[in-house]
């Protein structure tokens, strides 16, 4: 087995997967919000694969007991499924008065966080409105408290895509590292066998 082969195969599909993700990434856009900078009520910001949002809040009081930011997924086509997601990088909630929701526009799959629940990753269904809604933060300043969350809207199929690709790149490393165990092991079984033979030869 040509073991530098293998190497090189190796390393051009580490780049391959580096080149791909360094493309995604220089075609998109991450724009900031911040609370209570931005409260907006009615006004919904349109998220699409290329254009994201980090939404943050350190603790600052809010004009208002509920502060809400909305946003907007692509419709979807007959081809993909979109949908807009919530991904938490930090939750970081002390006063249990204060909440943090996410919900759609028709006011269904509503889930509330808090000091004692904290938020992972949310989605809601396809071409429906998400909202994040900052509830009690307008009674004293909170300066303990943060977080910040990714707001995406990503087609299905291409997470799926991607976990495909994971997958099948996991399956062939695998079998890559048996076929090396083999060959490492039969030539090791024919060092030995050599060596048999060597000492069989020189005992007569």
């Amino acid at each position: 087995m040509n073991f530098r082969r293998i190497n090189n195969d190796l390393t051009n599909l580490r780049l391959c997967w580096v080149l791909f993700f360094l493309m995604h990434y220089a075609a998109s856009e991450t724009r900031g919000l911040h609370f209570p900078t931005i409260c907006d009520h009615y006004k919904e910001r349109a998220v699409t694969p290329e254009v994201s949002y980090v939404v943050t809040w350190k603790g600052e009081r809010t004009p208002s007991a509920s502060c809400r930011l909305g946003f907007t997924g692509p419709m979807a086509d007959s081809v993909y499924t979109r949908s807009v997601c919530f991904d938490t990088i930090f939750f970081h909630v002390k006063d249990c008065a204060v909440r943090l929701e996410f919900s759609e526009e028709s006011g269904t799959k509503a889930t509330n966080y808090s000091c004692t629940h904290k938020p992972k990753v949310w989605c809601a269904e396809k071409d429906q409105a998400a909202y994040i809604n900052l509830i009690g933060a307008n009674l004293h300043p909170n300066n303990s408290s943060s977080f910040k969350i990714l707001v995406t809207a990503e087609k299905t199929s291409t997470l799926l895509y991607l976990k495909i690709g994971i997958i099948v790149g996991m399956v062939c490393l695998c079998i890559t590292g048996i076929l090396v165990a083999v060959c490492c092991y039969k030539k090791k079984q024919k060092v030995v066998k050599d060596a048999e033979l060597e000492y069989t030869r020189l005992a007569e």
